[in-house]
């Protein structure tokens, strides 16, 4: 059992959100304080969408630094003082630091994936991606991986959305080299590094639904499934079954939180990475 108790010295963080009933984010963010050994808390925070801004304003005076979640991401930009590069780019923010009273966004979830993938035994660095999805998850898994020299290749229904978005992404890059494509996901030519669905397809109560077809799992080195209910999508069970390295979504959402307090407290501030992973273990089988 964590102790919950609060001083006045308690480092206060929370996650903001209208309907957070079902969060793990308490959870993951207070388990990972406990194995730090840090004075802090982490409190779900249920606002109405109308009550946003002044929601903002008692964060700002008293908590450290907070989450966002559906349906803030986009409309909490206004209200900060400031974003980082990655926000400029995908549009939202999952993640805000307190600097003194100045309220800086962020997003983290691209660094989740990650790193939920790097744990998982894949290189994320100059590889070629296929990302499925021209949704805000796609639009933020391309932007960290051309970030780190890969060759990312758009899978959609829609060309003219791929298209747009591959254009936006392009024009993020500071080194000219386009590295980004876009083909229909019913007929997703070659190989790849690695997969990225980064659409719902798959996720509960249509859990029998697969992506893309079994032909384009087996010409692509690896696999990884953003959707993590259930945690075993067909798309992972169907990686599996042909020998191919498979991650699931679970640990984006655990190393997202991760990466969330690194901008709160500074890398040494973090357990080490091995209590890390002990604790999404432990997570894991009380999901």
């Amino acid at each position: 059992m964590l102790d919950m108790r609060i001083s006045a010295k308690t480092l206060r963080f929370a996650v903001l959100g209208e309907s957070l009933a079902h969060t793990w984010s308490p959870q993951i963010h207070n388990s990972l304080f406990a194995a730090a050994g840090l004075d802090a808390v982490y409190l779900p925070v249920t606002v109405p969408g109308d009550k946003l801004p002044s929601a903002v304003d008692v964060l700002r005076s008293c908590f450290a630094g907070f989450n966002v979640t559906i349906p803030f991401k986009e409309r909490i930009i206004p209200l900060l003082d400031g974003v980082d590069d990655a926000v400029r780019a995908c549009g939202a923010v999952n993640t805000v630091e307190n600097r003194g009273g100045r309220l800086i966004g962020h997003i983290t979830d691209g660094l989740g994936m990650l790193r939920a993938i790097e744990e998982g035994g894949v290189s994320t660095r100059e590889i070629g991606v296929l990302i499925l999805g021209g949704g805000g998850a796609a639009r933020v898994a391309g932007y960290e991986f051309l970030e780190r020299g890969c060759r990312v290749t758009i899978a959609v229904r829609n060309p003219e959305k791929g298209e747009r978005l591959a254009g936006e992404l392009a024009g993020t890059q500071q080194d000219g080299r386009v590295r980004i494509g876009v083909c229909p996901l019913d007929a997703v030519p070659g190989a790849h590094d690695l997969l990225v669905n980064c659409t719902p397809v798959g996720m509960y109560p249509k859990t029998d639904a697969c992506p893309v077809s079994m032909d384009v799992i087996a010409r692509c080195g690896a696999v990884f499934d953003a959707v993590y209910n259930p945690r075993r999508t067909q798309l992972i069970q169907h990686a599996v079954h042909r020998g191919i390295p498979a991650v699931e979504g679970l640990g984006m959402l655990f190393y997202q939180a991760v990466e969330a307090e690194r901008f709160w407290l500074g890398s040494d501030a973090l357990a080490p990475e091995a209590v890390q992973r002990d604790i999404y273990h432990e997570l894991l089988e009380r999901m």
